[in-house]
């Protein structure tokens, strides 16, 4: 590590208005891409790697970085695995009220932290639409569609949502809500937003802080994605029951069985098989999440 790497810039005089923080684990193929990304755009920001303790050479790639500008830094953020501990080890040093984050493997559009930092002046919690082009090959767009890259998600119809790889939001709402729960791996971002929205603070969409944003490839590392983030969406339906008293419909998804069985077909090509591989396996993972709830969630 440089010297003084875990200090915040420009600590001696005012702090930087927006830090933005980057979870990162094994990240060395991909991380430099999103630094050059940030580095390259105007403002009084810092970015801060949350290193969530990577085997590879992630933290040697920032360290020099960090020798050589000023505006990054590497926290150790390793006392427990996972993207949400990461992000707060992160959140709680930074040295600005206003902060951004996302991902170690996407790339930021060249208008983000601009767009992020005049958002936060009149929003407390932001986000912004994720483009599919740039990182993806065109069968791999074509598979998982553009649901979410141009307006506001919505977890179950209830409330919109950031997705953890483009939020800006205020520090202080951030830390009063206890950041992101550290128990949860996947739907963090829901579950943030849920705690949010439940308070009165929603979401705003900002059509200038475009991620691009970075498909796993392989058909093993989707279909286990797929199934995380379906065991996910038992636990979140019953966060929300308990916490608003309004019941998620758990037969709503049936429909998605239903497809699979019509386009048993689309195996044939590979668009079509990551299609459908990513539908069995979300609402293969709603199952097993089904399980450890004790709650049917189709």
């Amino acid at each position: 590590m440089g010297p003084d790497a875990d200090a915040v810039p420009g600590s001696a005089g005012a702090p930087p208005s927006l830090s933005v923080v980057i979870p990162a684990f094994d990240a060395a193929a991909t991380i430099e891409a999103q630094l050059d990304a940030l580095l390259a755009q105007p403002g009084d920001f810092e970015v801060i790697v949350a290193d969530n303790g990577s085997t590879d050479a992630t933290r040697a790639i920032v360290e020099r970085r960090c020798a050589r500008d000023p505006r990054l830094r590497i926290v150790d953020a390793s006392a427990r695995r996972g993207p949400s501990h990461a992000r707060n080890a992160g959140a709680r040093v930074a040295g600005a009220e206003l902060l951004a984050f996302c991902d170690a493997d996407d790339i930021v559009g060249n208008e983000w932290v601009a767009a992020i930092h005049v958002g936060l002046g009149t929003h407390d919690f932001v986000t912004g639409p994720m483009e599919l082009a740039l990182l993806n090959p065109p069968w791999l767009v074509t598979a998982k569609g553009t649901t979410g890259t141009a307006g506001l998600v919505w977890f179950e119809g209830r409330f919109p949502f950031a997705s953890s790889c483009n939020i800006g939001i205020r520090r202080a709402r951030l830390l009063a809500h206890g950041g992101f729960d550290e128990s949860l791996h996947v739907g963090e971002d829901i579950d943030l937003a849920m705690r949010l929205h439940l308070d009165g603070t929603t979401v705003a969409y900002l059509p200038d802080a475009v991620v691009h944003y970075r498909y796993r490839t392989s058909r093993s590392a989707m279909f286990s994605r797929a199934r995380a983030y379906g065991a996910s969406r038992p636990e979140l339906a019953d966060r929300f029951r308990s916490r608003s008293g309004i019941v998620v419909s758990r037969w709503r998804p049936m429909r998605n069985w239903l497809w699979l069985f019509r386009h048993l077909g689309d195996l044939r090509d590979r668009s079509g098989q990551t299609h459908w591989l990513w539908t069995a396996g979300v609402r293969v993972g709603a199952l097993e999440g089904s399980v450890r709830s004790r709650h049917l969630y189709l």
